[in-house]
Formats: C-alpha cells, sequence, structure tokens
C-alpha cells in the first residue's frame, strides 16, 4: 500500500485498553496508533481528519499529562449535531482512538469496560469537542479552526475540474498532491497547532 511518506512523520499516539489486555487482544493492552490508522477509519486524509488527529492529541495530553490515556474510559462530546456537517466523521475519527461509541457501542463484560453512551452529539458548550475522563471526571474543550494554514489558491480551480469529471490525470495527481501537502502542513507544523486549535 503507497501512501503520502508524511504519514510516517505525525507523532503516534499511545494507549492503554484494558479490555484488549482482558481478552488476550494485545500484550499488556497497549495501542499504539498513527495517522495511517485514522486515515484507514475514515477513507481519506483531508483538514478534517487532520483536526480529529490533532485534537485528540492535543486534548489527552491536556487530560492525562504523562499518564497513559485509558480507551474506553473517555467520554467524547460533540457539539454540532450527528449529521451536521463533518461532526460525524469528526466524533468517529476521536472515538476510534479514545474507544468512545455511541448506544451501539460494546456494552461491557459484567457492567465494565463498557464503550456504549460515550460518543454524543448535540450538547451545548463554547468549544466543538469536548473529552472527559469518566474516572476523575476532569475534562477538555477544543475547537479547530484549519483556515490558519491556507490551500494552495491552484487547489480551488483543480477541484472544480476533478468535480466536473473534466480534469486531465495530471491535473487530478496535481490536485491530489496539493491537497495532502496542506494536510502535510496542518499536521506537522506543530508550533501552528496552538493557533488552530483553542482550548476552553
Amino acid at each position: 500500500m503507497k501512501y503520502p511518506d508524511f504519514f510516517d512523520e505525525v507523532e503516534p499516539i499511545d494507549m492503554y485498553d484494558p479490555l484488549a489486555e482482558t481478552l488476550g487482544a494485545v500484550e499488556d493492552g497497549k495501542f499504539t496508533y498513527n495517522y495511517l490508522d485514522m486515515v484507514k477509519l475514515a477513507g481519506h486524509s483531508c483538514p478534517t481528519v487532520a483536526g480529529a488527529w490533532i485534537m485528540t492529541s492535543i486534548g489527552l495530553k491536556k487530560l492525562y499529562s504523562d499518564e497513559l490515556p485509558v480507551r474506553g474510559e473517555i467520554r467524547v462530546e460533540m457539539r454540532g449535531a450527528l449529521d451536521e456537517g463533518v461532526e460525524g466523521v469528526i466524533g468517529s475519527c476521536i472515538g476510534f482512538i479514545t474507544g468512545a461509541a455511541n448506544e451501539g457501542g460494546f456494552k461491557g463484560l459484567g457492567g465494565r469496560m463498557a464503550r456504549n453512551n460515550r460518543l454524543i452529539y448535540g450538547v451545548e458548550m463554547e468549544g466543538e469537542v469536548r473529552l472527559s475522563r469518566l474516572d476523575s471526571g476532569e475534562s477538555v474543550e477544543l475547537a479547530y479552526n484549519p483556515s490558519i494554514v491556507p490551500g494552495n489558491p491552484e487547489q480551488q480551480i483543480l477541484m472544480q475540474k476533478v468535480l466536473q469529471g473534466v480534469a486531465t490525470l495530471d491535473e487530478k495527481m496535481r490536485f491530489a498532491q496539493l491537497w495532502q501537502e496542506r494536510v502535510k502542513r496542518i499536521l506537522l507544523q506543530k508550533e501552528l497547532w496552538e493557533k488552530m486549535v483553542t482550548l476552553f
């Protein structure tokens, strides 16, 4: 499988999953997630998926500091409705890493290690996303603004051609290249994360 090299340069997210440890899925219950994993879930790489990755990374560091975040013990709340804009995409991506699922998620073993009812949409808040530790109740709200890293003006012109089905092969390749170049800048220029992500 061939994908942009910069995917491998994105700092991974480490999690501890007690369910995985209990059921012997992963030794010591330790998972390492890479940006490519989130891309596989979403089926694409874009500023929205990159933003979900960044908000997850920042949010978990705020909640757990140097501790290993506990997958399945984090509630994810979204300000927007499930069918509003890209809310569903962001929620799914963050839920993938944190283990938070909606009412259809895993119900737990003997009342423990459940994942259901931990991804909730349409919640009033200042930010766009709220991550909360279920053990301590500590929470953090975040909002993401990718316009801090604008795309190449050529990208919009090429996108119209691609969507209209009139782009040449070279134009399609150029569009894809420019698209991922922006995502690369968003993910790898970590000094801009503080400008793109607001904490509440």
